[in-house]
């Protein structure tokens, strides 16, 4: 194994040597690794903490300063590397345990007895529309057809489809507003 000096090793990296690269690598990256570990306590990502950081210092090669023992730079590049990560994990969990309480609310019994009564509330006001203006209003927000297909398949015009649309939803509105 190489044995270079500070000077050497910053100037090979800043060259994009991949001798000197190597060399720190092998005489470093067990010490890094034993660092990140201390952090994550997980082999693997212990060795991915690694890489990283020595990947980053392949890319910012151009940065190094000189002045500062590469040991030293490398350590506090892995303690920083491994807090960062531990901050997007913990970052992660909070994101997710806020999405379980937020996609699932729990339904109290009082809001399922609410939901069925405005439930029933709907129900008796679309039965008290006329049959036609009822069928119309069905065909549109229930099965999801356009006027122009209702239209054609009652058989009447498409201003007649909107007429039955306006009073259906007049009508219930008045019904279901009254009601709470």
């Amino acid at each position: 194994m190489l044995q270079l000096s500070n000077d050497e090793i910053v100037k090979g990296i800043r060259s994009r040597n991949k001798a000197v690269f190597e060399a720190v690598f092998k005489q470093f990256a067990p010490s890094m690794y034993n660092i990140a570990f201390r952090y994550v306590k997980d082999e693997d990502d212990a060795n991915d903490m690694v890489q990283d950081v020595f990947l980053n210092l392949w890319k910012g090669a151009e940065n190094l300063d000189e002045r500062a023992p590469i040991n030293h730079y490398l350590a506090r590049a892995t303690v920083n590397t491994c807090l960062n990560r531990i901050k997007k994990e913990q970052r992660k969990e909070v994101y997710a345990k806020e999405q379980l309480l937020t996609a699932a609310p729990a339904e109290t019994s009082h809001s399922m007895l609410e939901h069925k009564e405005l439930e029933a509330q709907y129900r008796s006001a679309l039965d008290k529309l006329p049959d036609q203006c009822r069928r119309v209003f069905e065909m549109s927000r229930l099965k999801g057809l356009s006027p122009a297909e209702i239209a054609a398949q009652l058989n009447i015009s498409i201003n007649t489809v909107y007429a039955h649309l306006t009073t259906a939803l007049k009508k219930l509105r008045v019904v279901l507003i009254n009601k709470e």
